[in-house]
């Protein structure tokens, strides 16, 4: 079973990901994660991704994405299935998953796009933290860790994301609703969409989706 998750900012994407991937036995693949490892790495690719994502907060263009992706999807192996997170962002970017897996024997079975309202989305956002050490995301609102400021799995400092800030993040979601509400279009004429109300308790937001996982006989 092959899983896109689709939503703007703080929609939830992420935990709903590491749930789905824990109870399927999913590969997990976190875009965002994944560039922001890069970014801090001292190479070429490392610089420009930062430049894109830390310091004019707007969206890796494709030549990059297939770049990281051609690299990090050849060391996967394919076994129950992989979740997507955070990629694709445009309909090219799912064209290309679309013939990359193919090539493997598989699909993309479901999408799901998570909605929620852009006032609640800057709501969440103001409160989320990120661990500057291994990358787990938290939520003081909806997802706070068992210790003020500190990461439950590694102990690691909890720092807000560089990219951010109320600028880049109205940002962010102008280029959302410009190029990644195409995509939603893409999935929902392949009749592999379904949307499901991401302004809802973690525990309700996954049942919702395990019950459409079940319709359409997945999982």
């Amino acid at each position: 079973m092959n899983l896109v998750l689709l939503g703007p900012q703080a929609s939830g994407k992420g935990t709903q990901a590491e749930k789905l991937a824990e109870k399927f036995n999913l590969a997990y693949v976190e875009m965002g994660g994944i560039l922001r490892k890069i970014a801090h790495q001292n190479s070429s690719l490392g610089s420009k991704i930062n430049e894109l994502i830390n310091i004019k907060g707007v969206l890796v263009p494709d030549k990059l994405i297939f770049q990281v992706m051609n690299d990090y999807l050849g060391r996967i192996e394919i076994l129950k299935g992989i979740i997507f997170d955070g990629f694709p962002r445009v309909i090219s970017q799912a064209r290309y998953l679309e013939k990359f897996l193919t090539k493997k024997g598989q699909k993309i079975d479901l999408a799901i796009y998570l909605t929620l309202p852009r006032k609640e989305t800057f709501k969440r956002l103001a409160g989320r933290r990120i661990c500057e050490k291994c990358g787990k995301v938290y939520n003081l609102l909806t997802a706070p860790p068992k210790r003020e400021g500190i990461c439950d799995l590694c102990g690691g400092k909890l720092i807000v994301r560089p990219d951010e800030t109320p600028e880049k993040i109205k940002r962010r979601l102008e280029e959302f609703e410009k190029q990644t509400k195409p995509l939603i279009k893409f999935y929902k004429e392949k009749g592999i969409l379904e949307e499901v109300d991401g302004n809802q308790p973690i525990e309700v937001v996954f049942e919702d989706i395990l019950s459409r996982l079940a319709k359409r006989g997945l999982g």
